[in-house]
């Protein structure tokens, strides 16, 4: 067992971190690159592992991938050359409704067997009367964080199946929400360009943690 689990985790580790190293933001994609909308939803399915508050997932997204969706989406992106070559430009949403959620999610983890009735039911009287009454910057906080260990988890997902990709938070929220006629629940959080890339992502650098760290 020991040593069937020494192989696992000696073949698995370096592959991990290849990943987060190796996992650039590209700016220039190759245009010529398509990917398949049943490999894309594989991706988002993946990255919905990603962890979150009670385990509520605000995250949606919108997937533009058409040559026409990306002429209306480039309109509030202000990364234009991103929104021009990827093969697909991911729009993350946050719901500010995600608790509308609660019984789908927790329902299906108790037809799992994942938990039980009385523990859902414990779940649902503890925090839904705190989340309902949540104000809406604390509400509005809380989906932006979780959105963003989503967009994290898509974007080392992508990479470790071959591709590039470019987290992007400078556009015009308003705008997309106008465009893409957004339900007034649904907070245009970022965009994710994905593709392959044309040109390598310029070198950066990361500051050491022994002159950021405070260790008590």
């Amino acid at each position: 067992m020991r040593k069937f689990f020494g192989t696992l985790l000696g073949k698995k580790r370096p592959e991990f971190f290849e990943v987060i190293k190796g996992r650039k933001s590209v700016k220039y994609f190759d245009p010529n690159v398509k990917i398949k909308r049943e490999e894309i939803i594989e991706m988002l399915n993946e990255a919905n592992l990603a962890p979150s508050s009670c385990n509520l997932q605000p995250w949606r997204y919108i997937v533009v991938d058409t040559p026409e969706g990306k002429e209306k989406l480039g309109s509030a992106n202000y990364n234009k050359i991103q929104n021009d070559t990827s093969a697909a430009m991911i729009i993350v949403l946050g719901d500010l409704n995600h608790y509308s959620k609660f019984d789908e999610i927790y329902g299906e983890a108790v037809e799992k067997g994942y938990m039980t009735e009385e523990v859902k039911d414990g779940f649902e009287k503890g925090m839904g009367p705190q989340l309902e009454n949540l104000p809406i910057d604390k509400n509005r906080e809380g989906v932006y964080f979780d959105c963003g260990l989503w967009t994290m988890q898509f974007a080392n997902i992508a990479y470790a199946k071959g591709y590039d990709t470019n987290i992007i938070g400078g556009f015009i929220r308003e705008k997309v929400a106008e465009l893409f006629e957004l339900e007034e629940n649904l907070i245009p959080v970022m965009f994710i360009a994905l593709g392959k890339k044309e040109k390598d992502a310029r070198p950066t650098v990361r500051m050491k943690a022994e002159n950021l760290v405070r260790f008590e």
